[in-house]
């Protein structure tokens, strides 16, 4: 027997209700939740690795990945305020958990394929400090950052723990220069309230034609040759 009319108008209607009034499992949601930002270096520096001399030593990247924050940033200057030792601040920088960037410095060329590829090192702090007519960018490492030594000498000293500040600082045409000292040569800047090298002045350039900008990848092999003392 079949139903008639009635009964499956009825039935299309409630299976029509049920259809609206329940979930939606392929449905867009009302408030689609945003796709977080893409990780990623924010600044990219580059400049040129100089030795005591001034002798070219080869090509230097830096990636800043974050700056630290306020309570990082107090945590390094805590130790500086109340004159302790320099394994203070170290350890300050130790309790980072999370990189704010890294260096690229030079392979040795001539040497093989193992020993050609550019060595990294982790950055633990970052501070950019703006004034007028002024920038600086101050970064802290908790290993030896080998700007200014040729590659041959790096791989010969390996990896050292030893607290590293680049106190790089541009002028009002974003042309910057870098010094690198060590924590005996750490000061703490109140009116600036940032850390850098008590005797700026003092230091040789170590970081030369620094400049910083968009993240980008060299294309261009170095004009100069490095890995060796230029005869």
């Amino acid at each position: 027997m079949k139903p008639s009319l009635g009964r499956v108008l009825i039935r299309t209607s409630i299976a029509l209700a049920c259809l609206a009034l329940g979930p939606h499992p392929f449905a867009a949601p009302a408030n689609p939740v945003k796709p977080a930002a893409p990780m990623g270096p924010k600044l990219h520096i580059t400049g040129r690795s100089l030795d005591a001399d001034g002798t070219y030593a080869g090509p230097v990247d830096i990636f800043i990945e974050r700056w630290s924050t306020d309570q990082e940033r107090d945590s390094v200057i805590k130790p500086l305020l109340a004159k302790s030792s320099s394994d203070a601040v170290l350890a300050a920088l130790e309790s980072v958990r999370v990189r704010v960037g890294y260096v690229l410095t030079p392979g040795i060329q001539n040497a093989g394929a193992r020993t050609l590829g550019r060595r990294s090192w982790n950055i633990d702090y970052a501070h950019e400090i703006t004034a007028k007519n002024a920038r600086r960018i101050v970064l802290a490492s908790q290993d030896y950052l080998p700007i200014g030594d040729f590659p041959r000498d790096v791989a010969a000293k390996g990896t050292q723990h030893e607290l590293a500040i680049l106190d790089i600082r541009f002028d009002r045409d974003g042309k910057g220069v870098g010094k690198i000292a060590n924590a005996k040569k750490l000061a703490f800047n109140k009116a600036m309230n940032t850390i850098e090298i008590a005797k700026y002045e003092a230091e040789p350039v170590r970081l030369a034609d620094v400049a910083a900008g968009p993240v980008k990848t060299r294309t261009a092999p170095p004009k100069e040759y490095y890995g060796g003392k230029a005869k």
